[in-house]
């Protein structure tokens, strides 16, 4: 069986998991080339993937025609730019981290390159999709076990103790909503088959002042009508004191379906004069670890099988467009309608 050679854009926190999960842990992948600006995180690479070729200039993958795919991994603000030129050099199998534009201008401008290439396979990387726990509550949602859905519930909250991270990270994540909440509203838009229709939210800075200096946020609660009738409440936070959490609930006419209401990653449960206890996750990559797993290898049997990834361009842009809106709702505080300008419920 051929084997699938990529290269990889970016080698920050999640860049460098990605490429090891394509260099050691996806069947029939190799990971063949990677990219990065900064000096330490070539360094590390070189020790971690020695076979790997390695640059500083993402534009050399492009022009590597052994490779059948490409990576970006690299921050928010240059996903367009970077997603834009390779196309236009050629490369017709593009895996991308979300979101993949920071404004209407930027995913216009994507949709535009896209629209014109024969034989893209474009995957963006809304992992909650690959999770086997939420495929399963999928699956028995679309068999009626809730019966008509009433209101989806989904809650995203970061460990604590990262200010000095996330300050540093905000300015170039193209906001909170973009880069965390879409996760959740592209999983609402899987479980309901349909698109928000009107958006109202709240939020603020909480915990993290150095937020206030970029206009950020790291609490917010966002409330919505689908176009079909669910409601949809989203909430987040960047400063949950017991660690990460990513519970959810499907309310139906008929029953409900709860997902991850407690963040344990260990079955040991610890108790003493103080009472019983239990580890929970950590940070966001170990609870969602198995998921960045299946979508890269979601991505090799895409390219080996010539099929549609799981999560394409539409739900890139979809997922953006949204986040500009639900975004304005929040800080302006009224409620706002979305009218897409890409594709149907």
């Amino acid at each position: 069986m051929k084997t699938t050679k990529l290269g990889i854009i970016g080698l920050g926190r999640l860049g460098i998991e990605h490429a090891k999960n394509i260099h050691s842990a996806i069947p029939g992948a190799e990971l063949a080339a990677v990219c990065s600006v900064v000096d330490a995180e070539l360094e590390k690479a070189s020790q971690l993937f020695p076979d790997a070729v390695r640059t500083k200039d993402y534009h050399e993958l492009f022009a590597m025609r052994n490779l059948d795919g490409i990576v970006i991994a690299t921050n928010s603000q240059t996903h367009r730019e970077i997603i834009c030129e390779a196309v236009k050099a050629g490369v017709t199998n593009i895996y991308t981290e979300k979101p993949i534009g920071l404004s209407r201008e930027e995913i216009n401008a994507i949709r535009d390159t896209v629209e014109g290439a024969d034989g893209l396979t474009l995957q963006v990387g809304y992992n909650h999709r690959f999770d086997t726990n939420l495929m399963e509550a999928k699956k028995k949602v679309d068999e009626g076990f809730v019966g008509d859905p009433i209101l989806i519930r989904i809650e995203s909250r970061d460990q604590a103790g990262i200010e000095e991270f996330i300050v540093k990270f905000a300015p170039t994540s193209g906001g909170f909503i973009a880069d965390m909440m879409t996760h959740d509203y592209d999983t609402a838009r899987w479980f309901t088959g349909s698109e928000a229709e009107t958006i109202y939210g709240v939020g603020g800075v909480y915990a993290y002042e150095g937020l206030k200096a970029c206009s950020d946020m790291d609490n917010t609660s966002i409330l919505m009508k689908f176009k079909n009738g669910v409601m949809v409440m989203l909430t987040a936070s960047r400063n949950s004191a017991y660690g990460y959490h990513a519970p959810m609930e499907i309310f139906g006419t008929k029953g409900s379906i709860r997902i991850g209401d407690y963040s344990y990653n260990s079955r040991n449960v610890y108790s003493d004069e103080n009472g019983v206890g239990r580890k929970c996750s950590e940070w966001f990559y170990e609870y969602w670890q198995d998921t960045y797993r299946a979508e890269m290898h979601g991505f090799v049997d895409c390219l080996k099988n010539k099929s549609e990834p799981r999560v394409n361009f539409t739900d890139g842009y979809k997922a953006v467009e949204w986040a500009l809106l639900a975004d304005e709702a929040v800080k302006e505080g009224k409620v706002v309608t979305l009218k897409s300008e890409v594709g149907d419920d």
